[in-house]
Order: C-alpha cells, then sequence, then structure tokens
C-alpha cells in the first residue's frame, strides 16, 4: 500500500484519540505526556510527540516551551495533549493540570490551539479541558476494550508494516535489538556470503553492476511485502551489505517519499536479521525514513543501536544532531526530495 493509497481514519471520541496514541508511539506509554500535532483544516495528524513526566516536571515552562516550539515547527494548527500517569487526583484537580495549562500558555501566541486534553489512568480517561457530567464524568470514562472501526482501519495498516504495539518503550528497543545466541551466528555467516558474492560480482561486472543488483534486490523485497511476503537471512544480508554503498543507500531512502509503509517495514526486518558491524547502514536507514514519517520512538531506538555499533557513523550522526534539533520530519521529507532530484540529474 503506498502512502497515496493510504484509507483515512477520522477519529470523533476521546475514547478513540487515548486508544490511538499507543498506535502513533508503537507502544503503550507510561508516565508520559504525549504531544500530537494536527496540521491544517481536516485535522491531520502530524507529529506525535511523547515526554518523561519527571522530565516535564524539572520545569514546566521550559517544557512547555519546547512543545510549543516543536509544534510551531511542525505548522501545527491545533493539538492533542495526552497525559499517561499513575499519580492520584488531589481533590477535584486532575494531577498534572499545572502542566497542561503551561502548554496551553505557550501554545497560544503562537496560534496553536489545544484541541483536546486528556488524562488516563487506571483503565480510564479524563478530560482537562471538560466538565461536563454528561460526557466527561468526574469519576473517568472506562477505555473501550474493544476498538472502533476507525482504529480497526489503523491497526490493519500497523500489521502491513510488519508493526504491533508493544506494551512499554524496553519492548519497542528489544523489538530492534541485534540477534544473538544461534541467530546471532547464522545473521555472521549470511553476512559473510554476501560480502563474498558482492566483492566478485564487484569484481567481475563493475561498480554499477553491483549497484543494479542492490537496488533490484531492495525492489523485489518491496514488491514481496506488498505480498505479504517475509524477508529472509540471506535477503537481509544481502540488503545490508548492498546500502553501505552510498548511492544505493541514498536512492532507496528517497522511495519512502512514495511507499513509506512498505520501506519501513522492510527495513525493520532487515534490521532484526544483522549484526555488527554490518548493521550500521541499514540502521541509520531506518532511522531516516522513521524520521521522515514522523515516527521519532523508531528513528531514536535505530540511532542509538547504530552508535552503539560505531559511534563514529556519519549519517547516524546527522541524523542525531537533527533529532536533538528537533527538525520537523517535513524538513526531513524535503531534504529528500532535494536528494531525489540530484540522483536523477546525475
Amino acid at each position: 500500500m503506498t502512502s497515496a493509497a493510504r484509507p483515512v481514519a477520522r477519529l470523533t471520541s476521546p475514547g478513540e484519540v487515548v486508544a490511538l496514541v499507543p498506535v502513533l508511539c508503537g507502544f503503550v506509554p507510561q508516565e508520559s505526556l504525549v504531544v500530537v500535532s494536527l496540521r491544517g483544516p481536516r485535522k491531520q495528524i502530524g507529529l506525535t510527540m511523547r515526554f518523561d513526566l519527571d522530565w516535564a516536571a524539572s520545569d514546566l515552562g521550559a517544557a512547555a516551551a519546547e512543545v510549543a516550539e516543536r509544534l510551531e515547527l511542525d505548522e501545527a494548527a491545533r493539538l492533542v495533549l495526552v497525559v499517561f500517569s499513575s499519580v492520584p487526583s488531589c481533590g477535584r484537580s486532575l494531577p498534572w493540570s499545572d502542566l497542561v495549562a503551561e502548554v496551553q500558555a505557550a501554545c497560544d501566541p503562537r496560534g496553536t490551539a489545544v484541541d483536546e486534553a486528556l488524562l488516563v489512568r487506571e483503565g480510564r480517561w479524563w478530560s482537562y479541558v471538560c466538565g461536563a457530567q454528561a460526557c466527561c464524568p468526574a469519576e473517568g470514562t472506562p477505555l473501550a476494550t474493544e476498538p472502533t472501526a476507525a482504529l480497526r482501519l489503523v491497526e490493519a495498516e500497523r500489521v502491513l508494516e510488519g508493526r504491533a504495539v508493544l506494551s512499554s518503550r524496553d519492548e519497542l528497543v528489544a523489538s530492534l535489538a541485534t540477534p544473538v545466541l544461534q541467530a546471532a551466528t547464522d545473521a555472521e555467516e549470511e553476512l559473510d556470503r554476501a560480502l563474498d558474492a558482492w566483492l566478485d560480482r564487484y569484481h567481475r561486472d563493475g561498480r554499477e553492476a553491483v549497484r543494479d543488483h542492490g537496488l533490484t534486490l531492495a525492489r523485489t523485497l518491496l514488491a514481496g511485502c506488498h505480498e505479504g511476503l517475509a524477508v529472509a537471512g540471506p535477503e537481509a544480508a544481502a540488503l545490508a551489505v548492498a546500502v553501505q554503498d552510498v548511492l544505493v543507500r541514498d536512492e532507496i531512502a528517497t522511495w519512502c517519499l512514495d511507499d513509506h509503509d512498505a520501506l519501513l517495514s522492510v527495513l525493520l526486518q532487515v534490521a532484526r536479521l544483522v549484526v555488527p558491524p554490518e548493521d550500521c547502514a541499514v540502521l541509520a536507514l531506518l532511522g531516516w525514513v522513521a524520521y521522515a514519517h514522523g515516527d521519532g520512538a523508531v528513528a531514536n531506538v535505530a540511532l542509538q543501536r547504530c552508535l552503539a555499533s560505531d559511534p563514529d557513523h556519519v549519517l547516524a550522526q546527522l541524523l542525531g544532531e537533527m533529532l536533538s534539533r528537533q527538525v520537523p520530519p517535513v524538513e526531513v521529507r524535503a531534504l529528500l526530495r532535494a536528494t531525489a532530484r540530484q540522483l536523477r540529474s546525475t
């Protein structure tokens, strides 16, 4: 499924918003503030950001200012705040009300209005902005046990991407961990064979033929992903070797502009089947593709694993700098479009 063909899921209730957040983050947040950017009159979801509440509590004003700045960079028209916390209420006041108020005060002057602000605790949700007993009772509203039609559509997309909502960020890290034990041995052997095959083809047919072979392999894996086929160990090793060529890596990165879901799924599968030091290029590529479409959680996890394998990896260092500088994903996509134009002109 390409990005252009993606169905639209319209969320109509706070409960649906709460249920969507773990899908956007890739895991169920704990003691977190989640901020969802809404763009344009149709309130299309943009950047999703998660912050530890302990970090926010250390300086509410600074935390609110950072949220407002990131939303402005993402060109958000409105936003949704969701607080996940086990902290009990104090009287009639919801916990973290001061943080929500600070964020609202920081965003209003920038023209970004709070569309909804919710607290999630112990299987219920409360609204910070609505106190009507009919729709937002003081005792909270139980979270739905079954997804609505809109959420089933979103979850179906995640299945097609080969991704699942995990119970915590630790599980997300574990889902992208380096293979161990026999799986690591198998991965090393596959990578050795892939490197030998790459060198043989290079000496026999030359650089351009090697590049064409790598790009053909990537296209084949994308086509297989659309048909529900998984990436096998030899294919993962061959692609991990192929993307060490900068031109191959950069061209594949630009494909996420048109076929993000399948490319992300392929790269996630490959990352789980390769080991250091040959995993660096594919992990950096995975991080860029994830970040280009606002998936900061996967981008950060891929970045951390890449830098653990090679702290001097140039593309990973650039990705880390962009993440730390809060460069919005729309600018990452603009860079990829420029790269695509440059590749077509050479």
